[in-house]
């Protein structure tokens, strides 16, 4: 019956288009329903080669269905009858479906193997379509409790947080192995920070009573490798893993994983380009990857520009001013045209500085060599673009969104839970256009 205001002798809009919303999706849901267990009946019908009420009798001996007896492994249908229908429930955002999946049993007594892959899994009850919408939540970086916040106001209703979690958690499975017949002409790698909770000995009781055990933040690595194929543009993340730290221990692990699946210069690989850290490169000498080395001048530049001295008597503005004027002519090393001009503008910027900013020189001297390799690959491979050869940026700027869930983040409670959001953040940043690939441990 229609709400009246009397006041005004209208009707109650509102609640006339939240009642009818509501028959809408509950029609939906049964609608989709009766569909659903109509196709799945005549799925089986089709299975055992006989409608419902007929003979097994009638069915030829040779007649096999893709279903198998779990007990004796037979696939004849002669030998499966139908066995009823097994209710289930799947929550969808907008409905709830009530399914009826149909059994068959087998006349040794065994049940016949039924695959309902992409319509429900084992013990299912949430839609494929509430959890694409909490792994796009999570990749906004959307707390779980706000999470549980906005599922209150859809038809679902609030969930538990361990369930949020868990959907969260389910990114992991996008690790496909990387095929070796993909090896990238150019593979980037670099590491990022982050605060994980690690257990103590200590314990404390929460705001309930409970003793929980004490945890404090440490800061983790996270290797990553991405490749680069400069004729089409093609960037891939290859593989990510947790580490404890920097060494040469960790990064001989991760570095040996990518060896080990393909990655070398007898598979294509070219070029390699790190930041120089003392642990990679000690690891890079460990493992043989048969490319040549670049040092990301990116990072090399910042190491020169951090090791720039001034008196103190300098204010903030002039210090500015000559830094900027310092670095200008260290630039001017690498924007050479070729490899004769900037070993000549090298031996100039050292010598007009390893006495004034002698810390700066030195940092410059230090493994200058592997800073102009791509000289060489310009010159095999002159189509490439410079901006592929020098830095690590195209993964630098992946790197930014990590830091930016990471931030948002504060501190991660698991390896899983990092894992997870680096797969997220991988599907996201990348798009379908640009072929991306996922791996991770």
């Amino acid at each position: 019956m229609l709400s009246i205001l009397p006041e005004r002798r209208s009707v109650n809009g509102r609640t006339i288009l939240q009642k009818v919303t509501t028959e809408a999706y509950d029609f939906l849901g049964h609608l989709m329903s009766t569909r659903l267990n109509s196709q799945l009946d005549k799925a089986v019908d089709y299975l055992l080669a006989r409608g419902r009420y007929d003979r097994r009798g009638g069915v030829p001996y040779f007649r096999e269905q893709v279903g198998a007896c779990l007990r004796c492994g037979s696939h004849r249908c002669d030998h499966f009858s139908r066995n009823g229908h097994r209710p289930r429930t799947l929550n969808r955002w907008d409905c709830a479906l009530q399914l009826r999946l149909p059994r068959v049993v087998c006349q040794c007594g065994g049940s016949v193997e039924l695959d309902f892959a992409g319509l429900i899994r084992p013990y299912q009850r949430l839609g494929d379509d509430v959890d694409a919408q909490i792994q796009r939540w999570g990749a906004m970086s959307v707390s779980l409790r706000e999470m549980r916040a906005e599922l209150a106001h859809s038809r679902l209703g609030p969930l538990g947080l361990r369930t949020l979690m868990e959907r969260l958690h389910d990114l992991q499975a996008l690790t496909p192995d990387l095929d070796a017949s993909q090896v990238p002409p150019i593979l980037q790698i670099d590491a990022i920070w982050f605060t994980e909770l690690q257990p103590t000995a200590t314990t404390q009781a929460d705001a309930a009573g409970r003793q929980r055990v004490g945890k404090q933040g440490q800061k983790r690595p996270l290797l990553i490798a991405l490749g680069v194929w400069p004729e089409t543009g093609r960037r891939e993340i290859l593989a990510w893993e947790l580490g404890a730290s920097e060494d040469a221990a960790a990064w001989l692990k991760f570095l040996t994983r990518l060896e080990a699946e393909g990655i070398r210069g007898t598979n294509g690989l070219k070029l390699v380009i790190h930041d120089g850290g003392s642990g990679l490169c000690a690891a890079l000498r460990s493992v043989d990857f048969g490319a040549a080395e670049q040092r990301c001048l990116f990072h090399k530049l910042r190491n020169i520009s951090r090791a720039l001295q001034f008196a103190d008597d300098v204010s903030a503005q002039e210090r500015k001013r000559q830094r900027r004027t310092i670095m200008k002519d260290f630039k001017a090393i690498w924007e050479a045209k070729n490899l004769g001009t900037a070993l000549r503008r090298y031996l100039q910027v050292w010598r007009q500085y390893r006495t004034s900013q002698p810390k700066a020189a030195e940092t410059l001297r230090r493994d200058f060599r592997s800073t102009v390799t791509y000289y060489r690959l310009e010159a095999v491979q002159p189509t490439w673009s410079r901006t592929e050869l020098r830095t690590t940026s195209r993964l630098e700027r992946f790197n930014r969104t990590l830091r930016r869930h990471m931030r948002n983040a504060n501190a991660y409670h698991s390896d899983a839970g990092v894992l997870a959001m680096v797969a997220q953040a991988a599907d996201r940043y990348f798009e379908p256009g640009a072929t991306m690939h996922k791996a991770g441990t």
